[in-house]
């Protein structure tokens, strides 16, 4: 139909003016119309409303979960299945949360046996979940009033079994990864169904030593050592531990036992010559190695380079040089061998007697930040979303990083944004010399990933816990000091001009861009005293205000041309008018 205007039959060509305000139809805007339904009882509306929130973002599985939710309530319990099983197999499987509203819907379905089989699938993945309380409590009305307890017996054998077989796995295989927080939760978890288990116990000892609970870590291992006192493990573990503490005595006295032992396992024999090399009784280390080059037909590339670090902190550079250029030849570990066979060099043309080398096959501290720097800047994060040693890397440097390096960390933390990442910044969160600013950004990503419950923290030399509802909505103005000041500058302008009404939306705007500045590491936030003329100006504009862009720039002594540029960037943040 033609829709220009008429006037006596004649087409004028002038379309008439429409009243007409132009709506963005997006996931958060229907999100929006199905909460309200959901308060007027409509459920086939709010079924709609979601339903679209799923086609405008079907990869947000928080989506999915209102759906469910709604499908549950219309008593559509198979289909309410249907999405939540898409969650946990397609999008995110660890909302384990999907498991606990499965078990409401199967148990709505009268199948009460699976109903036990999910609630206990969810206890099992969040003992002290959200609804952990409502599980345990389901779980007890299955068992005593439907006639239950097939699952839950099948589920007790199973996780006895997983337990006792994963107990030292799982623990050293988190610890090579780097995990160690999360080493710490597994493990301790193992040893109190397990007192006994003496693998897990040593694992936990070393990873209470990397997260520096070194109390903790000396305790494990003595209480290895009651009822073992020859265990290997526990002996090297405490001799590390003496050396890192100063406890010369001690480590005295285990450098002697250790010296005397020779392990025909190969990865006791390892672990045994690179202890020695850390408490520095290279030569010791260095004999031992030989040794078990002269077992292998053709030796391990950790062996190598453990060969080379203990000849090289003895000064054999000869021997040193032979092995890694072995590596070299094999294509093994080829970076690290580059990298010490050019210290090596630098090291005799400089006539020093000894390099210093880590017995680690990895690359130096210096080394390593150049690299994560470079991941940093490159933001692969899929890369590091897929891959555990970058993933291992990224928490090297949160414990490592200068504040810089601590907050690009923590800016990739916020876009992997999963289970890991979370227990990360909790222990982050929990280290007592953290600057303000690193504090408000681990809370903000925190915030971001939707974390609940409490987190513990640093405030004024005091441990204290909050809970996560407590943190402040706008934490992210304390991210930087600049953005705060930007934020107290605008508020003080308004305030002075007798336009405080205008007050939430600037902040919102001002919020909104920092929120999207902190994700980017192309977005640079200069001046203060300009971005607060151009958040000013914009908020003005935004609410057709009559004012001059020269005037506003002279308010706060900035140039009209740098703050048109910054005020450009805000328009898209602010809300919609009414």
């Amino acid at each position: 139909m033609d829709r220009s205007s008429r006037i006596n039959g004649r087409r004028t060509g002038v379309r008439p003016r429409s009243n007409v305000i132009s709506m963005r139809l997006d996931a958060a805007f229907f999100f929006e119309r199905g909460v309200r339904s959901l308060e007027r009882n409509d459920l086939q509306g709010a079924l709609k409303a979601f339903r679209k929130t799923v086609e405008y973002e079907p990869d947000n599985p928080v989506n999915h979960c209102n759906l469910a939710g709604v499908l549950s309530e219309l008593g559509d319990f198979a289909a309410s299945n249907e999405v939540l099983m898409h969650v946990l197999r397609d999008l995110d499987p660890s909302m384990v949360e999907c498991q606990f509203y499965m078990a409401n819907n199967f148990a709505n379905m009268g199948d009460y046996e699976t109903a036990e089989e999910y609630v206990l699938r969810y206890l099992d993945a969040a003992p002290n979940g959200e609804y952990a309380e409502d599980a345990e409590e389901m779980l007890g009305i299955l068992l005593g009033e439907f006639g239950g307890g097939k699952a839950l017996a099948r589920w007790e054998a199973e996780r006895r079994q997983r337990e006792r077989w994963h107990a030292e796995q799982d623990g050293r295989h988190l610890l090579e990864e780097g995990q160690f927080e999360a080493a710490v939760e597994w493990l301790e978890r193992v040893v109190q169904n397990e007192p006994e288990n003496t693998a897990a116990l040593n694992n936990l000892s070393l990873a209470y030593y990397y997260t520096g609970r070194y109390e903790e870590a000396v305790a494990a291992a003595e209480r290895v050592l009651a009822w073992q006192p020859d265990n290997l493990h526990a002996l090297c573990n405490l001799a590390v531990f003496s050396a890192y503490l100063g406890q010369r005595e001690r480590l005295h006295t285990l450098i002697r036992t250790l010296s005397k032992l020779f392990p025909l396992h190969y990865d006791h024999a390892m672990k045994l010559g690179t202890t020695l090399g850390l408490v520095g009784e290279h030569r010791a280390a260095l004999q031992l190695f030989m040794k078990l080059v002269r077992l292998q037909a053709e030796p391990e590339p950790l062996l190598l380079h453990a060969l080379a670090a203990a000849a090289a902190n003895l000064g054999a550079y000869a021997t040193a040089r032979r092995a890694w250029r072995t590596l070299l030849r094999r294509g093994q570990l080829d970076e690290v061998a580059n990298y010490y066979l050019v210290r090596l060099e630098q090291a005799e043309r400089a006539g020093a007697r000894r390099l210093r080398v880590s017995y680690q096959s990895d690359l130096p501290v210096e080394a390593q930040f150049a690299k994560l720097k470079e991941r940093l800047e490159r933001g692969d994060f899929d890369d590091w979303r897929q891959d555990p040693l970058l993933r291992a890397s990224l928490y090297w440097g949160l414990r490592h990083g200068a504040e810089d390096t601590c907050r690009a960390v923590v800016r990739t933390l916020a876009w992997l944004a999963d289970a890991d990442a979370e227990k990360a910044l909790r222990a982050f969160l929990q280290r007592p010399e953290l600057s303000p600013s690193l504090q408000a950004a681990a809370l903000y990503v925190l915030q971001r990933m939707g974390a609940r419950g409490r987190v513990s923290l640093w405030r004024d030399g005091e441990r204290v816990t909050l809970r996560m509802s407590e943190v402040p909505r706008d934490i992210i103005l304390a991210v930087d000091p600049a953005w705060q000041l930007v934020w107290q500058a605008a508020e003080a302008w308004l305030r002075e001009q007798h336009k405080t009404r205008l007050r939430t939306a600037a902040k919102a705007a001002w919020t909104g861009y920092l929120k999207h500045a902190f994700l980017r590491k192309d977005v640079v936030i200069g001046k203060p005293e300009v971005w607060a003329a151009a958040l000013v100006y914009a908020t003005l504009k935004r609410h057709n205000e009559t004012v001059r862009q020269k005037d506003v720039a002279e308010s706060f002594h900035v140039s009209s041309s740098s703050l048109s540029r910054a005020a450009s960037q805000l328009t898209g943040f602010f809300m919609k008018m009414p």
